[in-house]
């Protein structure tokens, strides 16, 4: 069995704690929300939910004390020494935990001469005396199932696009909310469209490094992905992000788009708004979900727009509008028109600009406040073409060489 080395960036306070890890690792299937869990012990490692356990063997001894209630974990280290941190400020205390109260969610803490009450959902718990040996337990050592929300998963999704390349990058935030540490093995990650769990204190994120990534797997309409038999350790209140698999594939098209309507418009000119549209195949199997959008600069990455995409497999066909393009800019203009009303007879002028170095593709896209029954375009113009996109829609298409101007007219006819 191989292990990892866990490059650890922790807050002062977290670097102090002390806390027990288990002999014997769990396998799970880690959800967005929570995890279903096997274990072959006389304890649970994580906090139950309520009426989710399940034997896996026929027959098997009574189970009892293994459900315990949401507060369990504080019940446990009463009288015992603990240490509470605040979850959203620089504040924590050490002292013997005297008692709680469940009516009102709050705990007393004895430090020295002085008792404090103080919220329970407001502090982590961080016992400081090793767990004494488990009495809850099954006769025999059978191996069950159970649900638990104290671990959960959260993809982390980018595409970095570089010069005629881009690059799509996964991760996977693993978070232990529980208040002791937990290794993994033989475990996958499970993909729903659920909430994703609520985010721990961002200082307590650490890096675990991963050398060999098996693949994202759609098998009985699900996607998952195995960890393998790496151990994993997770601290209490943290979270880990390991890498999954990532792919490059070529940039096929690079095309500068732009939307108008010509509905009702009390102006002859407008302004184009060109935004970069990317498409490229995927190379591999991935993870649905939100992807932010990079553009590599030397060795800095400049954000884009979130997308969301919803088919990730093998060669699928993407396209994705990043940002708002900087390089083209330009004005569509109504040359002349037979009437107001319809039917009419339309000149249309596109005046388009290119202020970058380089040759940049474009795309019109015009809707109309009619039935288009003619489209002429300016023969003496070769470096563009229009055609219909629908029965009132229209694309005008091209490119511009850098640093200059272009005009594009072309002429429709509209119906009722």
């Amino acid at each position: 069995m191989r292990k990892h080395s866990v490059y650890v960036c922790l807050s002062t306070t977290l670097a102090m704690m002390t806390s027990p890890t288990f002999a014997t690792p769990i396998q799970a299937v880690i959800g967005l929300n929570n995890s279903q869990v096997q274990e072959n012990s006389h304890s649970l490692s994580l906090t139950a939910n309520t009426g989710t356990i399940l034997p896996l063997s026929k027959d098997f001894s009574p189970i009892t004390g293994l459900q315990g209630s949401t507060n369990s974990h504080w019940l446990n280290e009463i009288e015992k020494t603990v240490r509470v941190e605040h979850k959203h400020r620089d504040l924590t205390f050490e002292g013997t935990l005297a008692s709680i109260n469940q009516s009102n969610q709050s705990f007393r803490l004895n430090i020295k001469d002085t008792a404090l009450t103080l919220p329970m959902n407001d502090f982590y718990l961080i016992p400081q005396t090793p767990d004494a040996p488990s009495t809850s337990k099954t006769t025999e050592r059978s191996p069950i199932s159970y649900q638990t929300n104290d671990l959960s998963w959260r993809p982390q999704l980018s595409l970095i696009f570089d010069q005629d390349q881009v690059t799509v990058t996964q991760q996977a935030l693993l978070s232990n909310q529980s208040n002791h540490a937990i290794e993994l093995e033989n475990s996958l990650l499970h993909y729903s469209n659920h909430n994703t769990p609520r985010i721990l204190k961002s200082e307590r994120a650490v890096m675990a490094m991963n050398d060999a990534s098996p693949a994202v797997q759609y098998q009985n309409s699900e996607i998952s992905y195995p960890l393998g038999e790496t151990t994993i350790t997770l601290a209490p209140y943290s979270s880990t992000l390991i890498p999954l698999p990532s792919s490059q594939s070529k940039i096929d098209q690079h095309v500068h788009t732009a939307n108008v309507s010509t509905y009702y418009t009390r102006s002859d000119k407008m302004d184009l708004r060109f935004f970069n549209k990317v498409t490229f195949s995927l190379q591999n199997d991935g993870f649905p979900g939100q992807y932010r959008t990079f553009w590599k600069q030397d060795d800095l990455l400049i954000p884009g727009n979130t997308v969301s995409l919803d088919k990730v497999r093998a060669n699928t066909v993407i396209d994705v509008t990043t940002n708002q393009s900087q390089d083209l800019s330009g004005t569509l203009t109504l040359v002349s028109a037979t009437s107001q009303s319809l039917p009419t007879t339309q000149v249309w002028e596109a005046k388009i600009e290119n202020h970058s170095n380089r040759t940049q593709q474009f795309a019109v896209d015009q809707n109309t406040n009619g039935l288009i029954t003619l489209l002429k375009e300016d023969l003496r113009e070769t470096s563009s073409h229009i055609a219909k996109t629908n029965a009132r829609g229209l694309m005008l298409t091209g490119q511009i060489p850098a640093h200059t101007t272009k005009t594009f007219s072309y002429t429709i006819e509209l119906e009722k």
